[in-house]
């Protein structure tokens, strides 16, 4: 899945799709129109570029009647569970509602310390702020034309106002930081390794200045003398820019330069996934990657991290919050085999995108 534009492409692919294949109707025309007007009426646009029930139902009513982007929506793999274009789409609107809410009128987020907006959203200057953007939007040549256009560029001008562009940071990876391990993944002779990768999650840090805790160094140590003793032909670093918010360090970068300085390991062996802000989430894109990059899928490979992650872990707590939070648990433990490794096989589930989580969707 190639990406044109990271950040809309990876939360908004169904749009994406839209956006490259127009789908022509007079009800969409009229909404389009609307939501054009919505930006140039005095005060905030932001209710109105909203999308309420009765326009999601709406538009769901006409695109149910449109098979034409059925088969690339498939083969993206971010609708694996559910790959109908109404789905999509409703995901979509309640991804672009959320993003206005958290963004533009300051609600809460699920986790406000680390994905909350910027700003004040009550003084002048974010007043401001919304202003000038919805000025430049009106300024835009093409004038936004399709249903949704309005909506989406807001709120992708929300993100970038707020610095909410992790999700888009270091794409595509495989032509970047990822392209001499991506490059490698086809080469290796996998019969001598027991495990496809080593996965490390992130730990965060909790002290500005600071690229990587202590516990995080420790998991980065205890990955890398696994992958010396051979049983893996990969590490999988996990964690994205995280704690505490807005920080300037990745700590999959960080890891990454800690697992090359000090313990020799070569870059073509380290594949890092940027973007994970949650243990789950550390799971879950590791598990993309190993498909994406085309890793044997079915095969067994390994968490590594410090004994109280590990456990849990596998707690039966920690599938549970899988479920609640992602819809599932991309993950199938199989055992354990020290205090500080647990064998798991990824799961296809994983592909599929989380529309209320637009800093790693």
């Amino acid at each position: 899945m190639a990406l044109v534009s990271p950040v809309q492409d990876k939360a908004f692919y169904v749009l994406s799709l839209l956006e490259r294949n127009p789908v022509k109707r007079a009800v969409l025309d009229e909404i389009a129109a609307q939501k054009r007007a919505a930006l140039l009426q005095p005060g905030s646009p932001i209710e109105a570029l909203r999308w309420t029930p009765e326009e999601i139902a709406a538009l769901s009513g006409v695109l149910k009647n449109v098979a034409t982007l059925e088969t690339p929506l498939r083969a993206s793999g971010l609708y694996v569970r559910d790959p109908q274009l109404v789905k999509a789409w409703e995901g979509a609107a309640a991804s672009i509602n959320h993003i206005l809410d958290v963004y533009g009128l300051g609600e809460p987020p699920r986790y406000a310390a680390i994905n909350a907006v910027s700003f004040d959203v009550k003084s002048p200057n974010y007043a401001r702020m919304l202003g000038v953007v919805r000025a430049v939007m009106t300024d835009e040549p093409d004038r936004h034309p399709q249903f949704f256009h309005a909506s989406l560029r807001f709120a992708m001008e929300m993100l970038r106002a707020n610095w909410r562009d992790e999700a888009g940071r270091f794409e595509p990876m495989e032509k970047g930081e990822n392209r001499a391990a991506y490059e490698r993944v086809s080469q290796v002779n996998r019969i001598q390794y027991k495990y496809t990768a080593i996965v490390v999650p992130g730990s965060g840090t909790d002290r500005p200045g600071q690229a990587l805790l202590p516990w995080g160094k420790a998991r980065v140590t205890l990955a890398a003398r696994r992958f010396k003793a051979g049983l893996a032909p990969f590490l999988i670093v996990s964690g994205g820019y995280v704690h505490p918010s807005q920080t300037p360090f990745c700590e999959a970068i960080e890891m990454k330069k800690a697992l090359m300085a000090e313990y020799g390991i070569p870059a073509d062996a380290i594949v890092i996934d940027p973007h994970a802000r949650h243990t789950t989430t550390n799971l879950r894109n590791a598990a993309r990657l190993l498909y994406r990059y085309g890793f044997p899928f079915e095969k067994t490979a390994l968490i590594t991290t410090d004994q109280g992650q590990s456990a849990y872990i596998e707690a039966p707590s920690f599938a549970q919050r899988c479920i609640a939070e992602l819809g599932y648990v991309p993950h199938e433990l199989l055992r354990r085999t020290s205090p500080f490794d647990l064998e798991f096989r990824p799961r296809l589930e994983s592909l599929q995108t989380d529309p209320l989580e637009s800093l790693d969707p």
